[in-house]
């Protein structure tokens, strides 16, 4: 696995560098993260939708996109192994779609915390939710994780636990909708123990509406420190 993919995707191989809920109730029809429903003369890449439909309710989306996990993890017994914008499809609707892809395996093994630094943790679904934090970021901050994997210095920071800043109040990724409520379960997601992350459910539960106005943190993201530093270790902060 290449130091890309360990950002993206990770627990097998990332450890060290880097309940069942029963909730079907976001499957719209039981069989949305089933990629044989969909014609894919009539998908669209995630990336390219919303850079053709810049407004689009990115939360809504991030939502649809939990749902599915939820049902890959607590419907199909499977763990996805490969969340990532690249494998996100948008369909003629509007509904983004996780299709199976070539690292879809059964679940063979629940998340726990590793008994070791050293220890190498097998893919679980506490992998899908690591990889899935990862993939929100991307939608609202518009920022590849992929490009972070490239430099050795921040791969040290995020496996030793560091994670990115929030983004400010006045930032684009807060204007898409990043609220607490996000930022608080990627944070959850992003923990290193797979053992301590959400389940897909609840994870979608945190992309409904607040009707209380969230207040951001006051803390500058990696969209703040990419326009103030060159080096790609200054883009992280400590949580």
């Amino acid at each position: 696995m290449s130091d890309a993919e360990r950002i993206a995707c990770c627990d097998d191989d990332v450890r060290d560098d880097f309940a069942d809920d029963n909730s079907n109730e976001y499957a719209t029809d039981n069989a949305i993260a089933e990629e044989h429903v969909h014609d894919p003369a009539s998908l669209m890449p995630l990336g390219e939708y919303l850079t053709r439909y810049p407004n689009a309710d990115r939360s809504l989306l991030c939502k649809q996109l939990a749902a599915q996990l939820s049902v890959y993890h607590n419907t199909q017994q499977l763990v996805h192994g490969d969340v990532k914008m690249a494998n996100v499809m948008m369909d003629e609707n509007g509904v983004a779609i996780l299709p199976k892809s070539e690292k879809t395996v059964p679940i063979t093994s629940q998340p726990r915390a590793p008994a070791s630094p050293e220890e190498r943790l097998p893919m679980t679904t506490g992998t899908d939710l690591y990889a899935f934090a990862w993939l929100v970021f991307r939608v609202y901050t518009d920022i590849d994780p992929l490009i972070l994997a490239h430099d050795s210095k921040t791969m040290h920071l995020i496996a030793s636990g560091i994670k990115p800043n929030r983004p400010g109040p006045d930032t684009l990724s807060t204007m898409r909708g990043l609220n607490d409520q996000i930022w608080e379960i990627m944070l959850r997601c992003w923990d290193l123990s797979p053992a301590a992350r959400p389940r897909a459910a609840e994870v979608a539960h945190a992309f409904d509406p607040v009707h209380v106005a969230s207040q951001p943190s006051p803390t500058y993201g990696l969209e703040d420190c990419v326009a103030k530093s060159g080096g790609l270790a200054e883009q992280l902060g400590q949580i």
